[in-house]
């Protein structure tokens, strides 16, 4: 259920409202609009006594039942889109940012070029992935401690800078606090509730990835978990899905991508790299994302693709980035105006 105060409502109103809500044991959750205030009553099914009840305050101006299993990420709670700023970056709303890194950590020098590379394209959010769920146990699992330590060092000398840090489980949380301004979760993870629970009361925003057999509900029902733990800052992104096709690493799902923005306040990024699986593929695909109205993008680059401890094909030599943006900037440039 989601009330809707009447512009007219006071905070002493609102409080009034919340002060109910929880006093029947259910969590109110408060967004306040540019318009109007929502609250949203979580927890298991409403008590009917209820509705008559605030249905006669003078303070509301709307009783909405929402049937979906997600509430605060729905567009019935907050009709209008979030944007999220990072660092100055913002992202949703009308605001398409690249943000872009390696694969993983490999050293402090390799991590150091990517972002002097990537600023030079005026590019301030980092992908820095440290800790790398792999399928196989065999496969680069990422330095881990190592490269939190070259994190925190290149951070000292690019302070304006922010990165994005998958995290894989809850006992990692802490040890990337200091250094990541983005935490991710990865497709791996998308399910993982506990995780989700715990960055959701971390206080730092969060990217959610959509699993690799993942449906639309069940990604914005774990968006869900983040926002009801205290997240109010979450991106979703699209990286593909696992299909019958073996052409492409992924079946990027673009038409899934451009439903959902129907469903959801919240911001989607794509990302093109995991998508296709292979460098050539790279542009295309953004250029698709941007034309179906994603949020942002979300790529992979490295200095040297060929040495790449994982997911060489599909990087961009970051030296070479700039030519990546200008085979997109059209697209980019148009994704702007449609949402002026």
């Amino acid at each position: 259920m989601i009330i809707v105060m009447k512009p007219t409502a006071t905070q002493d109103d609102v409080k009034s409202i919340c002060d109910l809500i929880s006093s029947l044991r259910y969590q109110p959750r408060v967004t306040v609009g540019t318009e109007q205030t929502v609250i949203a009553c979580i927890g298991s099914e409403v008590n009917p006594q209820i509705v008559p009840r605030l249905e006669t305050l003078d303070c509301v101006q709307e009783i909405i039942h929402v049937s979906k299993k997600y509430k605060l990420v729905s567009r019935e709670f907050k009709p209008e889109d979030t944007v999220i700023d990072i660092k100055g970056t913002k992202i949703g709303g009308g605001n398409v940012p690249v943000m872009a890194g390696p694969c993983a950590v490999e050293s402090y020098e390799q991590l150091r070029q990517v972002v002097v590379d990537l600023t030079a394209q005026g590019i301030n959010v980092i992908r820095a992935m440290v800790y790398k769920p792999r399928t196989s146990t065999y496969d680069f699992q990422g330095l881990k401690d190592d490269g939190i330590r070259a994190m925190r060092k290149v951070k000292e000398e690019f302070p304006n800078i922010a990165f994005i840090t998958e995290v894989p489980g809850p006992n990692q949380i802490e040890g990337l606090m200091d250094v990541t301004d983005v935490f991710q979760v990865g497709a791996r993870n998308s399910q993982n509730y506990d995780l989700l629970e715990c960055l959701g009361r971390a206080g730092k925003p969060v990217i959610l990835k959509r699993g690799m057999a993942g449906t639309v509900e069940e990604w914005l029902q774990s968006a869900e978990y983040l926002m009801a733990n205290g997240c109010k800052e979450v991106i979703l992104c699209e990286r593909g899905i696992r299909t019958y096709e073996t052409i492409t690493r992924n079946t990027l799902d673009l038409g899934a991508m451009a439903a959902t923005k129907r469903l959801t306040h919240l911001p989607i990024v794509v990302d093109p790299s995991h998508g296709g699986g292979k460098l050539e593929l790279v542009v295309p695909l953004s250029r698709a994302a941007l034309g179906a109205g994603c949020d942002g993008l979300l790529v992979e680059t490295h200095p040297n693709p060929k040495q790449a401890f994982s997911d060489a094909a599909q990087q961009i030599p970051s030296a070479s980035f700039g030519e990546y943006m200008a085979a997109i900037r059209p697209w980019l440039d148009l994704a702007g105006q449609a949402h002026a």
